[in-house]
């Protein structure tokens, strides 16, 4: 079973949580309760948790998730929910999860925290090819997967363009299983955290290379507009000489969009702004 704490001081979440029946059916323990900052933290020196929700008033949750970002920041956060119903299908969104986490992968090497990397990347490519509707669903996936990435701040996201069809027999036996070596390469290559910007490139079953940039969560950094473009612009394309070096890949830029924030990539948004 796993192991919940709620930290919150609102009447309607408590009370949906207190509806709440049979926690072991749903593959939980029932949750330790806190109200407040320093009932989270003594909480978490006494009790281990595997999924926290956090639903008080902003003063108090900015505390809190700074504090968990710094101490726990590999433990989902899902949303805590205002009547029974929300609370159910959170915690099945966070069973689902945790149940992928904790899943055996001693025959491939991976720990916990690979596999929680591997859903963020997973919930960044749908978002990256439209299949993300809401705002709602971007904010409460990013928190359960503790995507660092700033939603409310300019993003960037750049497409690569593939070797040519012909090249496509050699680019498979290459990288063995071709889009998946593809991708850690590139990861390797220009991926992660550059002035206070997070790059990910993704290589999606259709064949597009795609990499978000995106500014991280109380981060500050003097990278901004036009500056922003040419610094990224300039590191993915030493990324691409390092691939064309090292394995004989050809890739180049193909298309650049900057965007105002990552809402944008949500259909609903896209759809807003028609």
């Amino acid at each position: 079973m796993y192991k919940l704490l709620l930290v919150s001081d609102r009447e309607d979440v408590l009370s949906a949580f207190g509806q709440i029946q049979n926690w072991e059916r749903q593959g939980f323990k029932p949750p330790h309760i806190r109200h407040d900052y320093e009932g989270t933290l003594d909480s978490l020196s006494k009790h281990h948790a595997d999924g926290i929700a956090v639903a008080v008033v902003p003063e108090e949750e900015k505390k809190i998730l700074a504090y968990l970002q710094e101490y726990y920041p590999n433990v989902p956060l899902f949303q805590a929910g205002t009547t029974p119903e929300e609370v159910l299908r959170y915690l099945n969104e966070l069973n689902i999860l945790l149940n992928r986490i904790h899943a055996d992968f001693s025959n491939d090497g991976f720990r916990e925290i690979d596999m929680l990397q591997e859903c963020r990347h997973e919930f960044f490519r749908k978002l990256m090819t439209g299949r993300i509707s809401r705002k709602e669903d971007l904010v409460r996936n990013m928190r359960l997967l503790r995507s660092r990435m700033d939603p409310d701040r300019p993003c960037i996201l750049v497409e690569l363009e593939q070797p040519a069809a012909a090249d496509q027999d050699r680019l498979e036996g290459r990288w063995h299983y071709g889009p998946d070596r593809l991708e850690l390469a590139l990861r390797n290559s220009f991926g992660g955290d550059v002035e206070g910007i997070h790059i990910l490139p993704t290589v999606h079953t259709d064949g597009r290379i795609l990499v978000l940039c995106c500014a991280l969560y109380g981060v500050e950094t003097a990278v901004t507009g036009d500056r922003m473009t040419a610094m990224l612009t300039g590191h993915i394309a030493e990324g691409i000489a390092h691939q064309k070096e090292f394995f004989g890949l050809e890739l180049h830029i193909s298309g650049i969009r900057v965007l105002p924030s990552l809402y944008a990539l949500c259909t609903d948004a896209a759809e807003t702004d028609k």
